[in-house]
């Protein structure tokens, strides 16, 4: 599942991907309360490949353990958006069709 949120386009010296790693990491403990296991950056952004108009994609991982339904997730999709001041992209990782995880899990850097 994929959810989106409209931001400003990001510039020529928009945010690169060590910080979106850095911010990942910063948030790391409000993110595991909320039942996110792993966060990683895929996407054009992590290839270093981003444009102006890039939006960032950030795969997630979520506890199986944790008690996250369906009010919760989009808790954390807008979480994660508000942290950027562009366009954020979260795809779970258990939701991935077959034909582009390959490729979304060769492209993720992993924050946790």
């Amino acid at each position: 599942m994929r959810t989106s949120r409209s931001r400003q386009r990001r510039s020529d010296s928009g945010i690169d991907r060590e910080r979106i790693i850095a911010t990942l990491r910063m948030h790391q403990a409000e993110l595991l309360r909320r039942g996110v296991r792993h966060a990683a950056l895929f996407g054009s952004i992590s290839r270093d490949e981003g444009k102006r108009t890039s939006d960032i994609d950030i795969l997630i991982e979520l506890d199986p353990e944790a008690p996250v339904g369906l009010f919760e997730y989009v808790g954390i999709t807008q979480y994660l958006a508000d942290l950027f001041p562009f366009r954020v992209d979260v795809a779970n990782r258990s939701s991935l069709k077959p034909l582009v995880r390959p490729n979304i899990e060769r492209d993720a850097i992993y924050a946790f």
